[in-house]
């Protein structure tokens, strides 16, 4: 089968994060698919549970002894609301596959099953090669840990975002969090009873923006933009009528390669306490990470930089601000870059595309780093 066969039955097939639509029946049928599709092409198949009902699948090829490669990509996609397009319809048009994940990842997915296939039948490599097709990237990257804690260890790793087959040897790390203010509820008809949880709100919001507007931009790595900060979502108050006794913000922080997540939070926290005096009735809370995802780097110098940079005519390895799968391999020890075909900003758009010309060059693109890793 050709990458646009596969990734046609892939987008084909819902596998919407059930985070994002907890309607969802998150990425099943498309594993169940590619089960199948395994045991048919006669592949070493594996499929591990990693969350009920939601689980992990990969396959392997192996001509003699040699460096273990993996080239890994994520089996589920982020909501379809609000798409113009139909987006399970895989339709093929206008020189574009076009439906949810046709670009972030199905697509890219496709490419390294398909290259796997052409792998198979040459001579000219030795070692292995494992693709890993994990769920959960779009929200906690539960999938790839689950990977890592099964099927470690690897030589190399090569994690298929869309990057225009541009090579990235690195990314921003993430960490988001509610922060809280709680007062205490009221009659609206006598609010000077309550302590309103809203209004409280307001100087911590303020003592936050300044933080990352003063602070945060001190954390610098050459190559990345500075760590930033924002508030992205606001919650508060049940009726008009009653004061509210809690509102609560999430934020969003991206940090670089040598900047502690923890550190940062804890540096936000004193400058917030530090800004916002103690009120009586009014509480600020700052939970735990809901969600932090380091930041990698894999020096441009490594033999996987270097050699996936000279198959491509490019001269320095880029990075890039979001996260994905990669950083995760490169925290437990792997030599990792991002490198796949398609535009990242066609990831997560109402009319998600793949330009054809891109599955075939993404195919032949894995097809070759693959020989020049493992020969």
């Amino acid at each position: 089968m050709t990458a646009l066969e596969i990734a046609q039955e892939l987008v084909r097939r819902p596998s919407v994060n059930p985070m994002h639509d907890p309607a969802s029946a998150g990425e099943a049928e498309v594993v169940d698919w590619l089960e199948n599709w395994g045991h048919a092409q006669q592949l070493e198949t594996r499929r591990d549970t990693v969350l009920p009902g939601r689980d992990n699948i990969s396959f392997t090829v192996q001509n003699g002894e040699g460096p273990h490669l993996l080239l890994n990509g994520h089996t589920d996609t982020v909501s379809v609301a609000g798409m113009s397009i139909d987006p399970f319809s895989g339709d093929v048009r206008d020189g574009h596959l076009w439906g949810r994940g046709a670009s972030d990842m199905k697509g890219p997915l496709a490419c390294m099953l398909a290259a796997l296939l052409v792998l198979r039948t040459r001579d000219d490599w030795r070692g292995r090669v494992t693709v890993g097709c994990v769920v959960d990237e779009e929200t906690e990257y539960r999938g790839i840990l689950k990977l890592i804690e099964d099927q470690a260890p690897w030589d190399y790793a090569v994690v298929g975002e869309p990057t225009g087959l541009r090579v990235v040897r690195g990314c921003k790390g993430s960490v988001r969090l509610h922060v809280r203010v709680r007062g205490r509820a009221a009659h609206s008809s006598d609010p000077s009873q309550g302590r309103n949880a809203i209004v409280g709100m307001a100087p911590v919001l303020e003592a936050m923006q300044a933080f990352f507007d003063e602070e945060i931009g001190r954390y610098t790595c050459p190559g990345f933009t500075p760590a930033t900060g924002s508030v992205g979502l606001i919650e508060g108050g049940s009726a008009p009528n009653i004061v509210p006794d809690e509102c609560a913000v999430t934020l969003d922080i991206r940090t670089v390669p040598g900047q502690d997540n923890q550190e940062t939070l804890t540096d936000l926290e004193a400058f917030v306490r530090e800004r916002v005096p103690e009120r009586d009735g009014l509480q600020v809370v700052f939970d735990p990470p809901g969600h932090d995802s380091p930041s990698f780097e894999t020096a441009g110098d490594h033999p996987l930089v270097q050699t996936a940079c000279a198959l491509r005519g490019q001269a320095v390895a880029e990075v890039v601000p979001y996260g994905c799968d990669a950083s995760k391999l490169a925290a437990a020890g792997f030599p990792s870059i991002i490198f796949g075909p398609g535009d990242i900003a066609q990831a997560h758009t109402k009319d998600e595309f793949v330009a054809l010309t891109d599955l075939e060059a993404g195919t032949d693109a894995y097809t070759d780093l693959t020989l020049k890793l493992l020969n």
